[in-house]
């Protein structure tokens, strides 16, 4: 049996979501930089600590998205690498259901 939040498909608010590494307002201040005439490497070491220059590239040209799919098992965590990283995150969305700060509650 799963927990409640998994079971009912309660879903985090984006500024919760740990998954999600930059926020919409992190992408709107990549495209203008680099409509300004930024370079990409300069804007990868902006955002250094948050995600990597090929994820800068994926947001300004997302057609290059296309055909990549393929190449994502070279960044696969081994098995008890990825069971371990779901277990903290089921564990992180546990304590926000527990907050209540999840959306999609039913009201108990």
């Amino acid at each position: 049996m799963g927990y409640k939040f998994e079971t009912e498909h309660l879903t985090l608010p984006k500024n919760l979501d740990r998954r999600r590494k930059l926020s919409d307002e992190d992408k709107d201040i990549i495209k203008q930089l680099y409509m300004v005439g930024t370079s990409i490497r300069q804007i990868s070491r902006n955002f250094e600590h948050k995600c990597t220059r090929r994820n800068i590239q994926f947001i300004l040209f997302p057609e290059r998205l296309t055909g990549y799919s393929g190449k994502w098992k070279l960044y696969k965590p081994s098995k008890e690498k990825r069971a371990e990283i779901q277990r903290e995150y089921r564990q992180y969305k546990y304590n926000l259901y527990k907050q209540n700060k999840l959306k999609g509650q039913a009201d108990e």
